[in-house]
């Protein structure tokens, strides 16, 4: 990974791309830099909106804006029984589908900003926490990390057991619709109807995104380790709680990058 600023040009014109799982902080940390420092806040998960949303779920624009993006999961719905409010799972199917092209040419068009605007600066791209489902970090030429890491230092928020357990007990007492990649989704649902013998139009929709978010975040936790890993660098939420400006963003950001390229020499030395 490049992060010298004179080869990164993310670095060097203050554009960062914000990853990691929902919840973390990435559009507070976004949405303080346009308040306090005047920053271009790219949401991705606006976007997304406002892709699907165009034409035929246009009723879903209703009240649908950066600040408030319940629209935005209540497309995706939850697939079960519809007396408990679930849609079947083809339809689910069908609209994760319709999720996953939009997040991809979302996300693309942040880059395409910058390739129009290669002097654009201070510009926070908060991504969508279901990035991780598009992606391989382990291939070089990924399409999506290769167009963000051109434009963009890539950082992967991470967090200790404790902040990730606060998310789970979250998501227990409001379950919400997620974002899968296809083959993982099959299987949860299988097994899930394995493990409950229950059929399609039987099972309770809460029940199964329980089930599923508990999977999906330890799986989510080892790919965005992987992207930081090889496409960017990582920064700990619990440090970006004394975040303020966007100087203190900066600051963080510098340390990160020290301390990965101590860890990178340490291992080239071992």
């Amino acid at each position: 990974m490049k992060i010298n600023a004179n080869e990164t040009p993310g670095l060097q014109f203050k554009r960062f791309a914000l990853l990691g799982m929902s919840g973390l902080g990435k559009t507070f940390i976004s949405r303080s830099l346009v308040k306090q420092d005047d920053w271009l806040h790219y949401s991705v998960d606006y976007e997304i909106g406002k892709i699907l949303f165009k034409n035929k779920h246009r009723n879903f624009l209703d009240g649908f804006e950066v600040g408030n993006l319940t629209n935005l999961s209540d497309f995706l719905g939850k697939p079960g029984c519809p007396s408990m409010g679930g849609i079947p799972f083809s339809e689910y199917l069908t609209r994760q589908k319709l999720h996953r092209d939009a997040e991809i040419k979302a996300t693309l068009n942040a880059s395409s900003l910058v390739d129009n605007s290669p002097e654009l600066s201070h510009f926070v791209c908060d991504t969508s926490g279901s990035i991780c489902e598009l992606v391989n970090p382990f291939d070089e030429n990924d399409a999506i990390l290769k167009s963000l890491s051109k434009n963009f230092l890539i950082i992967c928020l991470e967090a200790p057991d404790s902040i990730y357990q606060i998310l789970i007990d979250r998501f227990l007492a409001k379950p919400k619709p997620m974002y899968y990649e296809e083959n993982f989704l099959h299987s949860l649902w299988q097994s899930f109807k394995n493990d409950t013998s229950n059929i399609n139009d039987q099972i309770n929709p809460d029940d199964f995104m329980i089930y599923g978010f508990k999977a999906l975040i330890k799986r989510r936790k080892a790919i965005f380790d992987t992207i930081s890993k090889n496409w960017g660098i990582s920064l700990n939420v619990e440090r970006l709680r004394e975040v303020k400006t966007a100087a203190d963003l900066i600051g963080a950001i510098e340390f990160a990058i020290r301390v990965k390229l101590r860890a990178n020499n340490a291992n080239k030395n071992s």
